[in-house]
């Protein structure tokens, strides 16, 4: 059964926004993420999803393209398929 919280979102002008994640959902053993975690966020209909992020999707691929060849060829895959070259 899912662990389900309501939670406000207070938006900052000048630095984005802020979502607070009840201390109940963080302590679900099922909470996949750590302190300080760097997350990905994507937007859906009427929902957003957190994942991890792999090193690669954390980069400009584009501005590194002598570091790009030297990737084994299937981490270069996932950085095109991503569209992040």
């Amino acid at each position: 059964m899912p662990h389900v919280v309501v939670s406000r979102i207070r938006m900052n002008p000048k630095s984005g926004a802020r979502l607070y994640v009840p201390e109940s959902m963080i302590e679900d053993p099922r909470f996949p993420f750590k302190d300080n975690e760097i997350v990905k966020i994507e937007i859906g209909n009427d929902s957003l999803h957190f994942e991890r992020v792999e090193w690669w999707e954390m980069l400009d691929w584009k501005s590194m393209p002598d570091a790009f060849q030297k990737l084994p060829e299937d981490i270069q895959a996932q950085i095109k398929e991503a569209g992040l070259l």
